[in-house]
């Protein structure tokens, strides 16, 4: 009943660990997502709302016509934000800027008008006193773009946000590092984006790489943390912002969410109607702090999972048997920089340029050329479909796409649905 391998896009080759977690830990296998998309997702599982503004804009933004910027987050106002680069003025990936006030920044977005009513997590557990450290998600700003001083200290600035280029693993060599140089907060916040993949698009990794990355990272992290004091009060919530532009036999918005902890029960299946508000809601009251929103103030707690005999045992993080490759393609001089720069943490910047280019090459324009500003594939900002039937083909071959595709429509004939029934946006 909860899963269906006609639709499985990846198996424990690819996600060996999430595979073991699955199975000795704790499994929520009627899980949703609250949202449709990303712009959507981060603040659902952030905040447990979504502003009216986010609702009515982001339908434009995704259409990847240009007609809105980014209505979440913070980004460049330039043409081809939604190219791999990010529309960053001048090439310049920075994969910090989420963290920097606008002034440093110029021409960016203020996103503070499609914010949730009460912000979010991070400005509950500010205003109730509650250590906590943000690794990578996006923190409220004020309407002059700047971020609250007393945000500051809790976001880990040497942690890379978005960049295709940097790996998971990198990331969670960050945060490692990070925990070994602090006090371990009372709540931490672990961004790791890898397993979104840049589906067919020339020159990035394939998705098969970047799932297994994304997968490696998260256990290493874990087995990180399972080996330190606080292994004995912790709990690790692991799910997705959205539903992932995959194809579900129950429902498109159903994605994954796994409980990881020495108080779960082993090895167990939840099957009671969860949704990412109700990690939030169960959040909210392990660390003593109100509901942001009637959602989470109305939805139940995760309540069946726990147990009253914990098993301490640590966590043995598994490296997948996936080689790194490439997605076959023309790979512009550009796009080769970046993943040079990107398996070391960096990001490419005129200053990067200098040390790294050839000298040949240092009179030459590194910003790509219009015709390539816009990839419907490089950051997924495309219907549920396109990202859905990239990622099948990249994984499944053309044939094995076409062969879920015709699984999904009978699916839908069954039960007298549309295919957007099972196929997530």
């Amino acid at each position: 009943k909860w899963a269906d391998p006609n639709l499985a896009l990846y198996t424990k080759k690819e996600l060996p660990n999430l595979f073991n977690f699955a199975n000795n830990y704790t499994l929520m296998a009627n899980f949703y997502a609250d949202g449709e998309v990303t712009a959507q997702a981060h603040q659902w599982t952030t905040g447990a709302n979504i502003s009216d503004f986010v609702e009515r804009t982001w339908q434009e933004y995704y259409s990847g016509r240009g007609l809105a910027d980014n209505p979440g987050w913070t980004e460049a106002l330039t043409f081809g934000y939604a190219t791999g680069w990010g529309g960053i003025p001048n090439g310049v990936d920075n994969p910090f800027a989420i963290y920097e006030n606008l002034s440093k920044l110029g021409k960016w977005s203020n996103p503070w008008i499609s914010y949730p009513y009460k912000l979010y997590l991070f400005n509950n557990l500010l205003k109730h006193h509650i250590s906590f450290e943000d690794f990578g998600e996006f923190v409220s700003r004020d309407r002059w773009g700047n971020i609250p001083k007393a945000m500051k200290p809790h976001i880990a600035y040497s942690f890379p946000g978005w960049n295709r280029f940097i790996l998971d693993t990198y990331r969670a060599k960050a945060a490692i590092k990070w925990f070994k140089a602090h006090n371990m907060p009372r709540f931490s916040y672990i961004w790791l984006p890898d397993d979104h993949t840049a589906g067919l698009h020339p020159c990035y990794y394939t998705p098969q790489y970047y799932v297994a990355n994304n997968d490696y990272a998260t256990a290493k992290l874990i087995e990180y943390l399972s080996h330190t004091p606080y292994w004995k009060h912790m709990a690790i919530f692991i799910t997705e912002d959205d539903a992932q532009s995959g194809a579900d036999h129950i429902d498109a918005h159903r994605t994954f969410a796994v409980v990881v902890s020495p108080w779960v029960k082993p090895g167990y299946i939840s099957t009671k109607h969860y949704s990412q508000i109700s990690i939030v809601k169960t959040i909210e009251e392990i660390l003593g702090i109100p509901p942001m929103s009637i959602f989470d103030q109305t939805t139940p707690i995760i309540s069946d999972i726990w147990t009253d005999k914990p098993n301490f045992s640590p966590v043995k993080a598994i490296k997948p048997d996936v080689k790194m490759a490439f997605n076959k393609g023309y790979c512009n001089n550009y796009t080769l920089l970046r993943r040079e720069a990107g398996l070391k943490g960096k990001y490419v910047n005129k200053e990067w340029l200098k040390k790294h280019m050839k000298k040949s090459q240092k009179d030459s324009s590194y910003v790509p050329s219009p015709k390539n500003l816009y990839t419907p594939t490089s950051l997924l900002k495309v219907s549920g479909f396109e990202q859905f039937k990239q990622t099948a083909i990249a994984t499944k071959g053309y044939e094995g796409y076409k062969k879920m595709l015709s699984y999904i429509k009978s699916l839908a004939n069954k039960e007298h649905k549309s295919i957007w029934a099972f196929i997530s946006n």
